[in-house]
Parts: structure tokens; C-alpha cells; sequence
């Protein structure tokens, strides 16, 4: 019997999803647990071999491991959902990334959260960890920070599969395949799910205290990182909202957001402090971001990976 799957999409990172396994074996919790972990390189396999391993030494959860050989995240995502929903008995089905390491409290926290709220949706703060030096502007920027809300309670919607909760009902009445599989290397397909869920009536809710750090590697600490990670924000978010609307209506909603983006942006250049640049010229991005979706491009973050 399964209660809880704790799902995991993973490519290329046997450290993270090593570190990501170790962090789930000291949990603190008497809940009925198994642990799914996905692949997305069916050549190398580095993830289902860490796995392996941990399961050699003994592992405290039940692993089941999948490979997935059609590159995209949401690809993982819906077959990761799909193992999920097979178990017996399943009632939530959770949701980290491959760089992420759960707090040991961090299963409870959820379930609290959603006892007390009745959510469909839970979601959870991340805490971040700089691999290697960083300049001090950077920490405060957005995209950086922890990624907290000041409490815990229901909140409109929860925008990332990076720590959640998700009831396997609501995730079984979208059919086979939850996750759209358009958006395969774009990101943003969690928010899209998400959104989706919210307008046929879900209820969604937040817990401060269901941590989980993300480490952060040291090619994604730089301004070009920071600069593309809004851009491609401002894309998906637009794609998003043309997934439930007309171009022209997305377009008129998006006119004032796009013009101040560019207004706001060229003002980075006018600063010698590096923070405010980075943030006004982030604004400029996304909204380029935003232009690009609207006109039908497409920029795929997600053929890169960083981090190991």
C-alpha cells in the first residue's frame, strides 16, 4: 500500500538526484511512501544508476525507476504522474526537483497544510544554496531570493512542481496526460497545469514550513542567466495565458505590461549599481519574452543542463 508517491524528474544531475534521495530517506513520517524517479536520457541513465545504487545500500523507500526517452520535462512529468496513479491506495502525489533536498519535517509540513485547508494543491518554500562564490547584489535579486510567501494558508495558485502536493484525485480527473507536452524544453508547463487546475475550480494552498533547499550551480550565477531565466518567464507565462485565450485578447492585457517592461528596462543602463541594473533589464527581458510568445517564438531553456 502507497499513500504518498514522491515523484522526481531527473537528466543528467547523479549528484543532485543522490542528494535529492538522501534528504527523502531521513524524513521524519510514519506515512506509506514510495519514491519514483524518472529519467530523461535514455543513453546514459545517470540517474537511474545513482538510484540503483542507493537501493544496493538498502534504501528506506520503495524506488521505483523510469526511463523516459522523448526529451521534455512535462514528457517526465506525465509519465512520473502515470506510476503514480497506478499504485494502490494513492492519495497525494508529490513533486521535487533533481537539485532540491527536502528538509526531514518537510512531508509533514504538506500534509498538515492540506488537513488544515482542504487543499487539492500544496505548495512549499525554497530555500536556495549558492554553489560557489557569489557577488552580494545577486542575492537579493527576484530570481535568487528564497522563495517564500511570510505564512502558511490558501492562496490563489501555486506556480511550480519544484515542492508540491497534489491530490492523485484532481490529478486523475485530467486524463492521461496532465502536463502539456508542447511546452517539452520551454519550461513553464508546471504554472500551465496549475493555471489550468485553478479555473475548473481547484483549491490551492501554501506551506511556509514544507522547506527544501535548491542548489543553485555556478553556471547559473551570472547576469546572462539571470537576464534569459526572465525572458523565458515572460514567454511561458504568455503561452500560458494563450492556452485559456485569444492572441488578441492576451495581447491587449499584456500592451501595458510590455511597454512599461521596455520603458523600465532601458533605465538599467542609467545605474552604476549592479543589482538595480540586472533587475531593470530583467524587466526588459521578460517582456521581450512576452513579445516572442505572442509573435510565435520560442526560446527552450531546458536543452541545457546545469549543474551535475
Amino acid at each position: 500500500m502507497t499513500e504518498i508517491a514522491i515523484c522526481i524528474a531527473t537528466r543528467q544531475r547523479p549528484q543532485g538526484i543522490t542528494r535529492t534521495l538522501r534528504s527523502l530517506a531521513g524524513l521524519v513520517t510514519e506515512r506509506a511512501v514510495t519514491v519514483i524517479v524518472a529519467d530523461n536520457d535514455a543513453v546514459k541513465r545517470e540517474g537511474i544508476a545513482a538510484a540503483e545504487a542507493l537501493r544496493a545500500e538498502g534504501y528506506r523507500w520503495p524506488l521505483e525507476l523510469l526511463t523516459v526517452a522523448e526529451p521534455g520535462i512535462p514528457q517526465v512529468r506525465n509519465a512520473l504522474v502515470a506510476a503514480a496513479l497506478r499504485l494502490p491506495d494513492i492519495a497525494f502525489v508529490a513533486m521535487l526537483d533533481d537539485d532540491e533536498a527536502a528538509d526531514p519535517h518537510w512531508l509533514h509540513a504538506m500534509l498538515a497544510c492540506q488537513a488544515a485547508t482542504r487543499a487539492d494543491i500544496v505548495g512549499g518554500a525554497v530555500l536556495r544554496e549558492m554553489e560557489g562564490e557569489i557577488p552580494s547584489w545577486m542575492l537579493d535579486h527576484p530570481i535568487l531570493r528564497p522563495k517564500l510567501r511570510g505564512g502558511s494558508g490558501v492562496v490563489d495558485l501555486v506556480d511550480s512542481t519544484g515542492n508540491v502536493l497534489i491530490a492523485a484525485e484532481a490529478l486523475r480527473a485530467l486524463g492521461d496526460k496532465p502536463f502539456h507536452e508542447a511546452m517539452a524544453l520551454t519550461g513553464g508547463s508546471d504554472k500551465e497545469l496549475f493555471t489550468r487546475m485553478q479555473r475548473g475550480g481547484r483549491r490551492f494552498a501554501w506551506a511556509e514550513d514544507a522547506r527544501v533547499t535548491e542548489l543553485i550551480p555556478a553556471s547559473r550565477i551570472s547576469t546572462k542567466w539571470l537576464l534569459m531565466r526572465g525572458y523565458r518567464i515572460g514567454m511561458t507565462d504568455t503561452i500560458t495565458a494563450l492556452t485559456h485565450s485569444t492572441p488578441f485578447k492576451v495581447a491587449t492585457a499584456e500592451a501595458p505590461r510590455i511597454f512599461g517592461g521596455f520603458v523600465l528596462g532601458s533605465l538599467g543602463a542609467l545605474t552604476f549599481d549592479p543589482g538595480k541594473r540586472a533587475e531593470r533589464l530583467g524587466k526588459l527581458y521578460r517582456a521581450a519574452g512576452k513579445v516572442a510568445a505572442l509573435t510565435g517564438h520560442r526560446y527552450e531553456e531546458y536543452r541545457k543542463v546545469h549543474g551535475a
